[in-house]
């Protein structure tokens, strides 16, 4: 589980960083932001599924954030004349 739930993670800022370095979109990527919650929260469900409830707060915190950022970046752009 932590190793699909780190390569999640991985894979997700590779991405944001081939957007951010050679196409210079310095915003946040959707695909970014989903894939990195999703392994966030592998992370999180096997930390508590073996009792390691510091290291599984940590980690559902690490889930709840991207999915903040995701929620403001798919309200803002349903806004009239938002981007």
């Amino acid at each position: 589980m932590t190793t699909i739930g780190l390569s999640l993670i991985i894979l997700g800022w590779l991405e944001q960083a081939y957007r951010t370095l050679f196409r210079r979109h310095l915003s946040f990527s959707p695909f970014f932001l989903t894939v990195y919650l999703v392994g966030a929260a592998i992370l999180a469900y096997h930390s508590f599924s073996q009792t390691e409830v510091t290291i599984g707060v940590l980690n559902a915190v690490a889930t709840v954030l991207p999915f903040l950022i995701l929620m403001a970046l798919i309200i803002r752009r349903r806004k009239p004349g938002a981007f």
